[in-house]
């Protein structure tokens, strides 16, 4: 019986180690995201101050920036997930799991939505943003030179 504890008692450490690991990037992943969002409302008054031809270099970087941070949300969903397959195959060897009843709760509520498909939802706007303010710029400047970009 105190083999039985001791091992039970080791599994849990694991798995509470996992668990803080997997905070630290849930922390990280924030981190990144007020770091993207920050950089593209810096663009977007950039813009709003010069709005004239040289500005599409800094709309361009813009559109950059927001695909890297797709690409870093892609990644952190990655990770997170990998690290919560390794969190809920160890809480198969305690006798509660806590994770696997959450998640299994949340996937059949109709009203949850998985939050990296809403956390995308920004740099795509951002991107459609500067994609259209490119085009808005162009077309000022079609106009106002008489045909000449």
């Amino acid at each position: 019986m105190k083999a039985t504890d001791e091992k039970i008692e080791i599994i849990l450490s694991q798995w509470q180690t996992c668990v803080e690991m997997a905070n630290s990037v849930s922390q990280r992943r924030d981190t990144m995201n007020n770091i993207f969002i920050t950089l593209n409302l810096a663009i977007v008054t950039a813009i709003s101050i010069s709005w004239d031809i040289k500005s599409l270099f800094i709309l361009i970087a813009g559109i950059v920036i927001s695909v890297i941070w797709l690409l870093f949300i892609r990644n952190y969903k990655m990770l997170n997930t990998e690290k919560f397959n390794v969190i809920n195959d160890i809480e198969k060897k305690l006798p509660v799991k806590p994770f696997n009843d959450e998640w299994n709760k949340l996937k059949d509520n109709k009203k949850y939505k998985d939050s990296t498909k809403l956390e995308k939802t920004l740099p795509v706007m951002f991107t459609v943003l500067y994609i259209i303010a490119i085009g808005t710029i162009l077309i000022i400047k079609f106009f106002t030179q008489g045909g000449t970009v």
